[in-house]
């Protein structure tokens, strides 16, 4: 679809790939989060650790473009459309559909998923965030959460 895209997985009979150009993009990311802004963060910690958090953050964000394309595609399948594929690429991910919605309130419920999943997924990530730094904090002063 758009340069070098290699399959990873299929899902639901969707192809998953991912561009060449979001393989660069998500290496510059990692190595500026290792490098510069986890040591900045976290001062005692190991340059392995902080490699291992950038890897971490690159493979979540991976998996919520995913989640989110899949969102779209699985509505677009839904209402009858056929999908090629969701490829990960430089701008985020697209999903590749085979034909156009039928009417403006079909492409609007397909519209609507994606975002629906990121805020779902928001709310996720911040409940566990929430939720381990609760434990921490009770670990800490040798409570129990």
């Amino acid at each position: 679809m758009f340069g070098l895209n290699i399959r990873m997985f299929r899902v639901f009979d969707i192809d998953i790939k991912i561009d060449i150009s979001w393989a660069l993009i998500a290496t510059f990311i990692a190595w500026a989060l290792a490098q510069g802004v986890f040591p900045r963060l976290y001062e005692e910690l190991s340059p392995f650790a902080y490699w291992r958090m950038a890897l971490t953050a690159i493979i979540g964000l991976g998996v919520s473009i995913i989640l989110h394309e899949l969102a779209h595609s699985l509505v677009a399948k839904a209402l009858g459309l056929p999908l090629k594929s969701i490829t990960l690429f430089v701008f985020g991910g697209v999903a590749e559909l085979e034909a156009e919605p039928k009417s403006p309130l079909a492409e609007f419920v397909m519209a609507i998923a994606g975002p629906l999943m990121s805020v779902a997924l928001a709310y996720l990530f911040g409940w566990s965030a929430a939720a381990v730094g609760r434990y921490r904090c009770a670990l800490s002063v040798g409570q129990r959460f």
